[in-house]
């Protein structure tokens, strides 16, 4: 029997409880929460704790390389959606990826450590992998919600926090062969957004970093860009840029967040071969479904279920060092393929679902 302690219990958490629920036999766990809401600082239960524990699964903000170099010294095993700088970092800035992956590397370890196995981070890297172009090409995350909304009243895909903190207060890069490159000023010159036409609608994405854009481009010599670019509800995004820096943690917090379960959220990787194929392999998951199912809406289910797809993969990686989906979409994707089969998670191709020129204007121009 597997005992999880699960740090954090937001929405991805909850998730995460009702796919094991659904998808574990019943007694092969058990499941304690630990929550800065009921008083509980992970980093200060888990010392106490930790012989009542296999495995420690992060949905928190708690500092993710602290927590994983703490389950190490404990002998845990350890599970997080993504890399968290830590609670109330609001004015984040870029972090230097490569250089934490190669220091991962050398990491000596008894334990089972998985890093970043979200959808994105995670899903979307199998993705990647698996649907890339031959030869040299650019590949993006992109994603956008279809939840209604009424001024910044939105049904909330990521917390306001969450979003405030990425998109306003994050710097928002790209990231190339040469490097990253920060396109702040370009983009407040361009209007502070980049501008696609999907389906006769204008969308505004923003380029936001996360840890799996570096290592996909370690993993292939032919991806020659990669950004994540993101569209929050539209009313939650017209919110946050219109105030942008002015905004205070107190104001973001108060944003309300009715539950709207109108749209789908549509989240996959966009790629162009540097020609004139573009295509998007994407996921599009109704809001209404999840919640029915699982208690929370499309992005919450999308996250936990990479981090199920990790607590299945415990068993079949190796304590020599900590472990990202792309390392294993590389090494074992008949056994992720299976897996997201299992959950009913599936993407499918869209030939051209923006104009080319409008694409390269719009994107590449920022390489």
């Amino acid at each position: 029997m597997k005992r999880i302690l699960l740090a954090g219990y937001g929405n991805i958490a909850h998730a995460f409880e009702r796919i094991l629920h659904e998808q574990e036999p019943h007694g092969s766990y058990t499941l304690i929460t630990c929550d800065l809401a009921d008083g509980n600082d992970v980093m200060e239960y888990l010392p106490q704790h930790a012989d009542e524990f296999d495995v420690v699964f992060n949905s928190s903000l708690a500092n993710s390389i602290e927590l994983s170099k703490m389950c190490i010294r404990l002998g845990l095993d350890y599970i997080d959606v993504g890399i968290e700088d830590g609670i109330g970092h609001i004015d984040a800035t870029l972090s230097d990826y490569s250089a934490l992956l190669r220091e991962m590397t050398g990491w000596q370890t008894r334990s089972r450590i998985m890093l970043g196995f979200g959808i994105n981070p995670g899903i979307l890297e199998y993705v990647y992998q698996k649907y890339k172009p031959a030869g040299p090409h650019y590949a993006f995350e992109l994603e956008h919600d279809d939840a209604k909304s009424q001024e910044h009243k939105v049904f909330g895909t990521w917390s306001p926090f969450m979003y405030a903190e990425e998109a306003v207060f994050a710097e928002k890069v790209v990231v190339g062969r040469q490097g990253t490159k920060i396109v702040d000023r370009l983009l407040d010159d361009a209007g502070g957004t980049m501008t696609l036409s999907y389906h006769g609608q204008r969308r505004y994405y923003l380029p936001i970093h996360h840890e799996e854009l570096t290592t996909m481009m370690m993993s292939c010599p032919d991806l020659l860009g990669t950004a994540y670019l993101f569209q929050a509800p539209k009313g939650l995004q017209d919110y946050c840029l219109r105030k942008g820096r002015t905004l205070t943690q107190y104001q973001i917090f108060s944003i309300p967040v009715p539950q709207n379960l109108q749209g789908e959220d549509h989240v996959g990787m966009l790629f162009w071969d540097g020609g004139e194929e573009l295509y998007w392999m994407k996921n599009t998951t109704r809001n209404q479904a999840t919640w029915l199912r699982y208690g929370v809406n499309a992005v919450c289910w999308q996250t936990a279920t990479g981090a199920w797809i990790a607590y299945r993969l415990l068993d079949c990686v190796q304590p020599d060092h900590p472990h990202t989906m792309t390392e294993l979409s590389m090494l074992m994707p008949q056994h992720i393929e299976a897996l997201l089969t299992k959950i009913g998670m599936t993407f499918y191709r869209e030939d051209h679902p923006f104009d080319l020129s409008e694409f390269k204007r719009n994107i590449i121009s920022y390489f």
